[in-house]
């Protein structure tokens, strides 16, 4: 090894005993996700983006699917966190419903990993694994905790289904603006009011 390639390796080792392994894991799955594809992407990719041994990988991820559910999870936790401190609490809670899925149409393109996964023809493999998974699930009752909550504690909630498929409803319903955009409308504002008189009904008495 050269003497160049030496220093680096001693600093890619001093900063990874700096810093938590899983987080430099994970930073890694997502620039390669981003930069190489989720299809394209997997343990051994990973493993070589973030320095280690494939076998090490394998210590903290039993699988890829395991290792594209945790990297998503972080963005998707901080997804929840930005439009919690976004919506405004004073709100009713119809306007609740309907801003804060906004604010979720209005934010997933902007973020990488989560537009290739939730928006994009080659993320269809990762959300099949997202959807089968637990991460949706906790996803969608935080999304409930601070979009429909309000309604919920209100008293205003449907109760016509149980609460886990009013979050799959709602899921599906965000999942189909992002990968399938409207020919017919146009504006946030026309987004606004067609969420207002679809799904505000189904989700609140």
């Amino acid at each position: 090894m050269s003497h160049s390639a030496l220093t680096r390796s001693r600093a890619l080792c001093l900063a990874m005993t700096e810093t938590n392994p899983m987080d430099n894991i994970l930073a890694a799955a997502r620039r390669c996700y981003i930069n190489k594809g989720i299809a394209a992407t997997g343990m051994k990719e990973v493993a070589a983006a973030t320095g280690i041994a494939r076998s090490t990988l394998y210590r903290y991820f039993p699988g890829r699917d395991e290792l594209l559910i945790a990297t998503v999870k972080e963005e998707m936790l901080t997804l929840n966190g930005f439009i919690r401190e976004r919506l405004d609490v004073k709100l009713e809670p119809a306007h609740q419903v309907v801003e804060g899925l906004l604010l979720a149409i209005r934010e997933i393109p902007h973020r990488p990993l989560l537009a290739t996964v939730f928006a994009s023809e080659e993320g269809s493999r990762a959300r099949q694994v997202i959807w089968q998974s637990a991460l949706i699930v906790q996803f969608g009752e935080e999304l409930m905790d601070h979009v429909v909550g309000p309604a919920s504690v209100a008293g205003l909630l449907q109760d016509t289904a149980p609460p886990e498929v009013l979050v799959e409803w709602v899921y599906r319903l965000l999942l189909s603006f992002l990968t399938l955009p409207s020919n017919v409308i146009g504006s946030e504002e026309e987004l606004r009011a067609t969420l207002h008189a679809l799904l505000v009904p189904v989700l609140l008495k």
